[in-house]
């Protein structure tokens, strides 16, 4: 067996803890059958005269709750109490019992039976002693690991020593007497086990791991990771299955607590073809988790030698196509014997093959054979089929690239054809659109892509709409712009070819309309009457809703603003101070202050 041992082993996050007290009483031989429960006040312990001079013997008793430690290994564990009043202090000597349970008040005559002397607390310098401690960690730790919930302990002087008054002291109220544990909680068996992220299998068939030195990953667990150092070290465990003699063992030390984490299998230690199985337990530093459930893998780490053989005999390589049929494609594992699905996408780039982690780093796997642009083989090494459209027309390539079943993939093949246009013929009914005013497409499909049912339009950034198709494949549809934009349509025909689009820039006009009584434009027939000196009117009319306001210029001299009336109309008044040519630019402004084009109105002047 081999072992790879960390060079620094995760320390253990050890916890102090206060066990609860159960009971805390004293017994009074004098008062035989009466029971004296401790809330406050100190406790006597030993002989000790009261007002009346009459002696006394007091023996205390405290029982703890060890139920929080159940689980735990105890490391250590103290009784810890106090003095307020002691007359001799050097010669001291306290004994702490172990005591069974009685049933019923605690007094003298019913008191627990002693099972085992823990120990003596012995003398001191001070006097009294303010803090005073036991080691009772054997006892402790005992009594936790035989699951007991409790664990109840006597304090008393020395038969030789009970009866002599100078001997009897008082335990302080204040300090009381209390257990305090040092203990660790063994981590729990590691969960959330995976094979280079896929969760871990125990049953054929096995997940294939593409490489020698594949990745591990699991969840350990600490319940003391709250409390201290949440750092852990698994301990992976790899061999050949049916050799389990052969078994080797390594370590990371960097592990957290509720985290899945992982490491690589060392090189050397797999062989390509072998099917090996693989356990982790998790370590503090103290105590070690139980060993996980086996996780079982094969390893493949010879890549597919050669890219696959792509073919469509309904678009051949490097030729036009009339396009309107969708595409035949069938890939063939080109003598790779192990091919077990194709992965194939429109252009240059193939997708990686990959997976999300998400919270606490656990892998999401999904089988990417399972998603979207994959094909599986029927066999290993078989060859699979698709049925695809073109997404455009011209040159188009679809590359391709096979896997094995350890998603080792092989180089890419690139399928190169040609497409003639299939875009459906497109026909406005005004080539100069206005904003707010409804313009009617008129559809028919491209000759190509008989027979259409329906068609998709598009108008700038908007959603799509769907159009459904005549018989004949002809449809007309309404659509108001209200911006120069793209419009873009898509014939669907019923054996689901998509052509390519059709695009239109349709150019909105949204200057004003400028007009003139006695100027007209330059462009206008007949010529302009009128003279310098002679005054015109030039009126503003909109093409756009809600104008608020006309910003124009004659001879590009300063701008002048007019307000129109209800109808969104302007008249301005002007004369030429000189014949020959003049210039008049307008524009618009609307009521949320948005502005439109400029519109530029050449004249003469005779």
């Amino acid at each position: 067996m081999g072992v790879l041992v960390p060079a620094s082993p995760a320390a253990a996050a050890s916890v102090v803890a206060q066990a609860p007290q159960v009971a805390l009483a004293y017994t009074d031989a004098q008062a035989p059958t009466t029971a004296h429960p401790v809330t406050s006040g100190d406790l006597p312990l030993g002989a000790w005269l009261d007002d009346s001079g009459t002696t006394h013997t007091s023996r205390v008793y405290a029982t703890f709750d060890l139920a929080g430690f159940a689980a735990a290994h105890v490391l250590s564990a103290r009784l810890s109490f106090g003095e307020s009043q002691a007359d001799s202090c050097a010669q001291r000597a306290i004994e702490v019992w172990q005591t069974g349970t009685k049933a019923g008040p605690l007094t003298w005559r019913n008191a627990p039976a002693e099972k085992q002397l823990l120990g003596t607390v012995g003398g001191s310098e001070t006097c009294p002693a303010s803090y005073l401690q036991l080691d009772l960690t054997s006892a402790a730790a005992a009594a936790a690991a035989a699951k007991k919930t409790t664990l109840s302990v006597e304090l008393r002087l020395p038969a030789s020593d009970e009866g002599n008054v100078s001997l009897g002291r008082r335990l302080s109220g204040s300090r009381g007497v209390r257990l305090y544990a040092t203990y660790n909680t063994p981590p729990g068996a590691p969960t959330q086990l995976f094979n280079d992220n896929q969760p871990c299998a125990t049953a054929k068939p096995y997940p294939s791991m593409g490489e020698l030195t594949p990745e591990l990953s699991a969840m350990l667990h600490d319940a003391d990771a709250g409390s201290g150092d949440s750092t852990l070290t698994g301990r992976f465990a790899v061999w050949p299955v049916g050799h389990r003699d052969r078994r080797t063992e390594f370590t990371e030390s960097s592990m957290v607590s509720g985290w899945v984490r992982s490491t690589h299998v060392p090189a050397g230690v797999l062989a390509d073809g072998g099917t090996y199985a693989w356990q982790v337990q998790g370590g503090d530093g103290t105590d070690t988790s139980a060993w996980s459930k086996p996780c079982y893998f094969h390893v493949d780490a010879v890549r597919p030698s050669a890219a696959p053989v792509v073919t469509a005999p309904n678009y051949p390589p490097d030729e036009w196509s009339a396009g309107g049929t969708p595409a035949e494609f069938t890939f063939t594992a080109n003598g790779v014997s192990d091919v077990a699905a194709y992965q194939y996408a429109w252009g240059p780039g193939l997708g990686v093959v990959g997976t999300n982690i998400g919270p606490y780093g656990v892998p999401q796997w999904t089988d990417p054979f399972a998603g979207p642009g994959f094909v599986r083989t029927a066999t290993p090494g078989g060859s699979a089929s698709v049925t695809l459209i073109p997404p455009d027309s011209g040159p188009q390539t679809l590359s391709v690239r096979s896997f094995d079943r350890a998603f080792a993939s092989s180089a890419v093949t690139t399928y190169r054809f040609y497409v003639r246009d299939t875009s459906p013929v497109v026909t406005p009914d005004t080539p100069s659109p206005r904003v707010g005013v409804p313009v009617t497409l008129h559809l028919a499909p491209n000759a190509a892509v008989q027979p259409v049912d329906s068609y998709t339009v598009q108008v700038g950034y908007g959603a799509a709409q769907t159009v459904a198709a005549a018989a004949d494949g002809t449809a007309s549809v309404a659509i108001t712009l209200n911006s120069t934009t793209q419009v873009e349509v898509r014939s669907h025909s019923t054996n689901g070819w998509v052509s390519n689009p059709y695009r239109w820039f349709a150019t909105v006009d949204t200057t004003p309309t400028v007009t003139s009584d006695i100027y007209a434009e330059e462009t206008d027939t007949p010529a302009s009457a009128g003279g310098v000196g002679v005054t015109g009117v030039f009126t503003f009319a909109p093409k756009v809703p809600d104008v608020a306001s006309y910003t124009y210029s004659f001879d590009w001299n300063p701008e002048t603003t007019v307000t129109p009336d209800a109808t969104g109309t302007a008249q301005v008044s002007w004369a030429p101070d000189a014949s020959g040519p003049h210039i008049l630019y307008a524009y618009a402004t609307d009521a949320h202050g948005k502005v439109y084009d400029t519109y530029y109105y050449y004249f003469d002047v005779n």
